[in-house]
């Protein structure tokens, strides 16, 4: 893979700004801030500890509303990404059904696009699925990509509808659409 032109574009260094140091800093403040609110909150109310270990712990956070928010009044992004050829989920394709998930046949190391823009809230490996990237969708829908090598992207992580989000391992690469811990099939989904 290290061989092809796809891997030396996308990871060749980057000098980093001081404006995204000040913004790294600002939000490790933040990070800071909230966890120690949450520590002294949690030791000096026990009503407050069980809400927290409730909403906070056990609970699945969903960050498609803090995107609407940041897109709505903040502004999403607006980089201009490089045209190229890649896997598009839009495309009639061919696909099967293997199990919860779709499986598409393509090119070894053929880049894949995001089905929908959303945070990403997994990167790993998931059991029978392999290297596996999970984007949780503006919609709240959950799309896993599995056999991916991802590119560029780490947890939590923003991605557009179309975004390149990884590359194929081998010549096929599976998708698994989800909401709610209830699979959704990919017809119903892109229609």
């Amino acid at each position: 893979m290290k061989d092809s032109k796809y891997y030396k574009k996308r990871f060749k260094t980057r000098k980093v700004s001081s404006d995204k140091l000040s913004i790294l800093f600002s939000q490790f403040l933040l990070a800071v801030i909230f966890v120690l609110g949450s520590l002294v909150l949690t030791n000096f109310s026990s009503e407050f500890k069980s809400k927290y270990v409730n909403e906070v712990l056990e609970n699945n956070f969903d960050f498609s509303k803090i995107n609407k928010f940041y897109n709505k009044y903040i502004g999403g992004d607006k980089e201009n990404k490089e045209e190229m050829e890649v896997a598009n989920l839009d495309n009639n394709m061919s696909y099967e059904h293997v199990g919860e998930a779709v499986k598409f046949l393509v090119d070894k190391e053929t880049p894949v696009k995001a089905l929908e823009g959303g945070i990403i809230v997994f990167i790993g490996d998931k059991d029978d699925l392999g290297k596996t990237i999970i984007i949780q969708g503006n919609d709240g829908v959950d799309i896993w990509y599995s056999n991916i090598e991802v590119t560029e992207y780490s947890l939590y992580d923003y991605v557009s509808k179309g975004d390149i989000i990884g590359v194929v391992e081998d010549r096929e690469y599976l998708v698994t659409i989800k909401k709610d811990d209830q699979v959704i099939k990919y017809e119903e989904y892109i229609s």
